[in-house]
């Protein structure tokens, strides 16, 4: 049995982690530009910490970092909504890329951009870069590799 103060240290350490993670200018550039809004993100990443084995179900709510008392329900509708929403984010990809209005129909160059994106962060990190420099970089080339993802002839004129 978990005793009180390794409970609130549980806590503690998730609700830190969760912190570290939405204080990061690259999430906080991405999230500025996605379909989730900052509550539903913290609810998602303290669902996916409290599917660790030391972590309850039952306390996962008290993981999100906001500072007051959320409901059971209150998290169970937010949790809800974040992931309908990205699921209906990857249905508008695929449906996009089947109906022919997209080059393709898979995952895979966004996959791609993911992955490069954390290696470049992983990369500026070790070089000790300024955070402000990696982000305005780091900007440039998601725009740059957005853009191109999702160009305007990437959008075929269906006649």
């Amino acid at each position: 049995m978990v005793c009180m103060s390794e409970h609130q240290n549980l806590v503690n350490d998730a609700r830190e982690s969760i912190r570290d993670l939405i204080r990061d200018p690259v999430t906080k550039l991405l999230l500025a530009n996605s379909q989730l809004t900052l509550a539903q993100l913290e609810t998602l990443l303290a669902d996916s910490l409290s599917g660790q084995d030391y972590a309850k179900k039952s306390v996962r709510r008290m993981y999100r970092p906001t500072g007051r008392k959320l409901s059971r329900g209150a998290f169970n509708r937010t949790l809800i909504q974040a992931q309908n929403n990205v699921i209906r984010s990857i249905y508008t990809v695929l449906v996009l890329g089947y109906v022919g209005l997209y080059d393709s129909a898979t995952l895979q160059p966004f996959i791609e951009l993911s992955d490069t994106m954390q290696s470049y962060t992983q990369q500026a990190r070790q070089a000790k870069v300024e955070d402000r420099l990696i982000v305005q970089e780091l900007n440039q080339r998601l725009n740059d590799s957005i853009s191109s993802l999702a160009k305007r002839q990437s959008f075929k004129d269906r006649q």
